[in-house]
């Protein structure tokens, strides 16, 4: 059974950065795309244990780096980070009430594309930060949290029951 659960993640991990680079690659908002693996990964966050947290953000930022990453290690850096950040600050909210999450999300949104504009800066590539970037972070933002009500949702059921066995 243990080895199922990482399986399951791997799994879906790997449909949604099929459906992030086929479906909503062309499906923007104001420009800004979305970023299923973040949201899946921050909404799963809230039920697993710290260590598998972890685990899981860096595994799916790897496979992000690969298939769609034009600067590998990238994600793996900002997604570890941004469940770090998650996880430190928000282990009193109450998981059962949608709001507080959903709020968390769109923080955690946010802070995941400050931090990529902040590594894009150290990699030396400050000309891909514009005004059409900052467009990015705010409606990108948004557009998460839109996609959060229905991942989060998914990932209460599904991991709810088990939060505290891994």
């Amino acid at each position: 059974m243990k080895i199922i659960k990482p399986v399951i993640f791997f799994i879906v991990i790997c449909l949604a950065l099929i459906i992030e680079a086929t479906f909503f690659s062309r499906l923007k908002i104001f420009g800004a795309s979305s970023n299923i693996i973040l949201v899946i990964v921050i909404s799963m966050s809230f039920f697993i244990s710290e260590r598998r947290a972890f685990i899981y953000a860096g595994i799916a930022g790897l496979l992000e780096d690969i298939f769609i990453g034009s600067m590998i290690g990238s994600n793996v850096i900002v997604l570890i980070l941004t469940v770090y950040l998650v996880r430190t600050y928000s282990s009193r909210i109450i998981r059962e009430n949608i709001i507080t999450p959903l709020f968390i999300i769109f923080i955690s949104s946010f802070t995941y594309y400050v931090l990529m504009a902040l590594i894009i800066f150290i990699a030396g590539n400050s000309h891909l930060l514009n005004i059409e970037y900052v467009q990015n972070i705010i409606f990108g933002s948004i557009y998460n949290l839109l996609l959060a009500l229905v991942i989060y949702p998914i990932s209460y059921l599904s991991l709810h029951n088990h939060r505290g066995a891994n």
